[in-house]
C-alpha cells in the first residue's frame, strides 16, 4: 500500500524514514558529534518541511536536504568554534589527552577544515560527482579537486602522524 504523501508532514515523514538514516551519518561525518548530527538532521527536515509549499521541484527535496545539512554542519562549525575561542577554562581543569588512543578516521576527519571535510564525506560518503559536489557546495569543480586532494592528502598526514597507517581500503575516486 502507497503511503499518503498528499501532506507536508506525510512527505516529509516519509523522506525521514528511507533517507533519514543516511543523512544522520553524513552529518556524524562532517561534524564528528553524533548528537549534533542528530540536531542539524532534525532541523533540516524542519526547514524542508517549513518549505515544502513553495518548493518547485519536491522530487528534488534530497538535495535541498543535503544542502540544508551542509549549511547548517556549516553554521554549527563556526559557532563552536567561536565558543572555544572565548571559553576560558582554568589550568586546574584541564584534562590530559588519553595517549593510548589512537586517532582514527573519524577523528582525523573532525580535524579537517569544514570545507576539506564538506568534500571528502560528500564525495566518498554520499558518493556524489565532483560536478555534484560543487553544485552543493556552491564552488566550482576545480575547487572540489583541490580540496579534495589536499583533505586526503592531510587526513593520510594525520592518520601517519597519529600511528595509524592508511589502509588499502582508503576511499578511490568515486564517481566523476
Amino acid at each position: 500500500m502507497e503511503a499518503d504523501r498528499s501532506t507536508p508532514e506525510a512527505a516529509v515523514g516519509h523522506l525521514f524514514a528511507v533517507h533519514g538514516e543516511q543523512l544522520l551519518r553524513m552529518a556524524v561525518l562532517l561534524t564528528g558529534d553524533r548528537q549534533v548530527a542528530e540536531e542539524l538532521v532534525q532541523e533540516a527536515f524542519a526547514h524542508l518541511w517549513q518549505r515544502w509549499p513553495s518548493l518547485h521541484d519536491q522530487a528534488a527535496s534530497l538535495g535541498y536536504l543535503r544542502v540544508t545539512l551542509v549549511n547548517l554542519a556549516r553554521s554549527s562549525f563556526r559557532r563552536r568554534a567561536l565558543e572555544l575561542r572565548h571559553r576560558v577554562v582554568p589550568a586546574a581543569t584541564v584534562e590530559q589527552p588519553d595517549m593510548a588512543v589512537r586517532v582514527d578516521v573519524l577523528r582525523a576527519l573532525a580535524r579537517l577544515p569544514m570545507r576539506k571535510r564538506a568534500c571528502l564525506v560528500l564525495r566518498f560518503y554520499a558518493d556524489l560527482s565532483e560536478m555534484e559536489t560543487a553544485r552543493l557546495l556552491g564552488v566550482s569543480v576545480g575547487t572540489v579537486k583541490s580540496q579534495t586532494h589536499r583533505g586526503l592528502a592531510r587526513l593520510g598526514q594525520l592518520l601517519k602522524d597519529s600511528g595509524e597507517a592508511p589502509t588499502a581500503a582508503a576511499p578511490g575516486k568515486g564517481r566523476r
